[in-house]
């Protein structure tokens, strides 16, 4: 099996998996468990919290002891394990206590997977894009398979989903990994405190994490949004799987398309549409404008996360990729993004299209940082001149 094909395999798997928990976890907890909302949302809350440390320090500290292939199966048999040992509990102080202890494993490959991508660009030239596509491919099967069991069956049937699709992750991460990531990339010497004395890596991070967490009302409100200016629940899921396509479609061809394009310009490319979408639905309530701004989630999400992995790829050494990963994805894809559902939870209350705005609003400083990207990149102010030359040098070597 090609090193292309195996990184393909873990993002589907691994999404596949993310398709069912993201969107039905809370319709779970409520129906199957009995809990209030308000209890259910508690449980999510101190499980996106939990993942922002488990991708922050976790995953970074554990890559030190354990290689990327070793660890990618020890996350998905514990999270197996985990899920079958939540079924019997019903109590509020138990089933938190477990989804605690459950997001502290299960959404490494949030960072990890990113991680081992960066590795193989780098060492086997695998197309960035193509693969990530996969994983987008199998959270749009698992998102649709899911919601037409549940019509058919009820809320329960979610955890036994769940189950079969980390099952299905487990047998993936058994097959036999490309040599690059059996090799430990990060010993117990890494200064990591070194990311944060570069000014470039700092600024793309903020404009990725800023840009990445902006989709908070979209992700928390979109449904509710869309009930408000008349649209059927009925047709709410396929309005929503307009974003999944649009994004399958970007990483397929983000590589042949973007591969020559400078990191800044491709931030100010998504700044630039993440600015125009959220501005469109809060200027139009209209469910043909939400439909046309359904199609810049391949820009506002997908080429924000192509040109971080891009910038790495460039800038950044190896044994630096879990750290940088880690910060990214605890940053941007859980605690932002928990910050900024709770302002557009108070915007939303005012009048629903202000969640919105809000989100524009809060992606407009990332178009300065975007020129001072470019004037920072321009210096060749990146980690390290030690670094600098490590990966200059080994893309002349191959």
């Amino acid at each position: 099996m090609t090193d292309q094909r195996w990184m393909s395999l873990q993002f589907f798997g691994f999404f596949f998996t993310f398709g069912i928990f993201v969107p039905y976890w809370s319709a779970w907890l409520t129906t199957s468990k009995g809990f209030t909302a308000d209890e259910a949302g508690l449980i999510i809350a101190l499980g996106l919290i939990t993942r922002s440390i488990t991708t922050f320090f976790i995953f970074p500290f554990i890559s030190r002891y354990l290689n990327l292939a070793r660890l990618n199966q020890v996350v998905s048999l514990t999270s197996v394990t985990l899920l079958i040992i939540l079924i019997p509990f019903n109590s509020l102080i138990a089933v938190a206590f477990i989804t605690v202890i459950l997001s502290l494993v299960y959404p490494m490959p949030l960072a990890m997977y990113e991680s081992m991508a960066s590795i193989l660009i780098r060492e086997s030239k695998i197309e960035y894009g193509k693969s990530r596509s996969y994983g987008s491919i199998g959270y749009i099967i698992s998102l649709s398979l899911t919601g037409i069991l549940i019509s058919l069956k009820s809320e329960n049937v979610v955890i036994y989903l769940l189950i079969f699709g980390c099952i299905l992750l487990s047998f993936i991460t058994s097959i036999k990994a490309p040599i690059p990531l059996k090799t430990k990339i990060a010993s117990n010497k890494v200064p990591f405190f070194k990311l944060f004395k570069s000014k470039a890596f700092l600024i793309v991070l903020a404009i990725c994490v800023t840009l990445q967490a902006a989709h908070a009302a979209y992700y928390s409100y979109a449904v509710l949004f869309l009930k408000n200016i008349g649209v059927k629940t009925s047709f709410t899921g396929f309005i929503l799987i307009i974003a999944v396509i649009s994004e399958i479609a970007f990483f397929y061809i983000s590589d042949s398309l973007f591969k020559r394009r400078s990191v800044p310009v491709l931030l100010l490319f998504s700044v630039s549409a993440s600015i125009l979408r959220w501005v469109l639905i809060f200027s139009f309530n209209s469910i043909s404008v939400f439909v046309l701004s359904q199609l810049l989630h391949s820009i506002t999400f997908g080429l924000t996360q192509f040109a971080f992995v891009k910038y790495l790829d460039e800038n950044i050494e190896n044994k630096y990729f879990p750290f940088a990963h880690g910060i990214y994805a605890a940053l941007g894809l859980s605690l932002g993004s928990g910050i900024l559902t709770l302002v557009s939870g108070y915007l939303y209350s005012i009048s629903p299209s202000f969640a919105f705005l809000g989100m524009a609003l809060v992606c407009i400083p990332c178009l300065g940082l975007c020129y001072f990207l470019k004037l920072t990149l321009g210096d060749q102010n990146n980690l390290t001149g030690e670094i600098s030359e490590n990966v200059t040098s080994k893309r002349k070597s191959v």
